[in-house]
C-alpha cells in the first residue's frame, strides 16, 4: 500500500465520523503533513511485533495530530495512542482554529452510580462557556491551549481535561476520582448534543459502559 493508503486508514481510524482521509483532515489542519514511519517497538508487544514480521506484515506509524496510529501493511489500523501517552507526538498539534467541546454526564460513582447533584464545571486559565442540566453538562472554548476541571464538591475529587482539541463526549461515572471515558465526536454531534436533551443524549454512543446514565 502506499504511504497516502496507510495515512488516510490511520484518519479514519483515529477520527471516526469525523475524518475520513488526508483532505478532509487538511481542511482544519491545512500546514500538518502526517509522518510514516517503521513501526519502533515502544509499547511491550514485541512479542506481536515478532509474529507479524515472521509471517511478512510490517508495521507502520503513523503521526496525526494528537496521536500515533499502528497500521499494517495491508492498511488495517491495529490500535493508537494519543499523544499524552507516548513521546512520538508530544505535544498535541492544534487545528487552524483551536476549539473544544465537551458534552458529558456526571455521576457519583459506586455502588449505585447515581447521577450526580453537585458538581461544578469551568474553564481554568482559558476562556469559553458553560452549560449545566441536571448531570449534564456542555463547555466550549476556543482559546489557544483549552483546559476544562470538572470537580465534586469541596473539590474532593478533580478532573482536568485539556490534553487535545476538537469536540468529545465524556461519561464521568465518579467524579470523587480522576477518571473517564471519552469518545471523540463530530461537531454536528456536539451542536445536537450541547443543550443536555434527554432525546439528543439517548442517541449517544456507549462510551461509558453499563453502569453509565446518559
Amino acid at each position: 500500500m502506499s504511504s497516502e493508503d496507510l495515512i488516510n486508514a490511520a484518519i479514519e481510524f483515529n477520527y471516526r465520523g469525523i475524518y475520513s482521509n488526508l483532505t478532509e483532515l487538511k481542511l482544519d489542519y491545512s500546514s500538518f503533513d502526517p509522518g510514516v514511519y517503521y513501526w519502533a517497538d515502544l509499547t511491550g508487544e514485541a512479542g506481536n511485533q515478532f509474529w507479524n514480521k515472521f509471517f511478512g506484515l510490517k508495521l507502520f506509524q503513523i503521526r496525526l495530530p494528537d496521536a500515533v496510529v499502528i497500521v499494517a501493511s495491508n492498511g488495517v489500523a491495529r490500535f493508537s495512542r494519543s499523544c499524552g501517552e507516548n513521546r512520538w507526538c508530544s505535544p498535541a498539534i492544534p487545528p487552524d482554529r483551536p476549539v473544544l467541546g465537551i458534552v458529558g454526564t456526571v455521576q457519583d460513582g459506586p455502588p449505585d452510580y447515581e447521577v450526580a447533584k453537585e458538581f461544578s464545571v469551568r474553564w481554568e486559565n482559558s476562556e469559553g462557556t458553560v452549560f449545566i442540566s441536571g448531570h449534564c453538562f456542555a463547555a466550549f472554548s476556543s482559546s489557544q491551549r483549552p483546559v476544562l476541571r470538572i470537580s465534586a464538591p469541596f473539590n474532593r475529587g478533580i478532573i482536568t481535561i485539556g490534553d487535545g482539541y476538537g469536540h468529545r463526549l465524556v461519561a464521568i461515572k465518579d467524579v470523587r476520582r480522576a477518571a473517564y471515558s471519552s469518545l471523540k465526536i463530530s461537531e454536528q454531534e456536539f451542536r445536537q448534543s450541547q443543550t443536555c436533551d434527554q432525546t439528543a443524549r439517548a442517541a449517544w454512543p456507549n462510551v461509558g459502559g453499563a453502569s453509565w446514565k446518559r
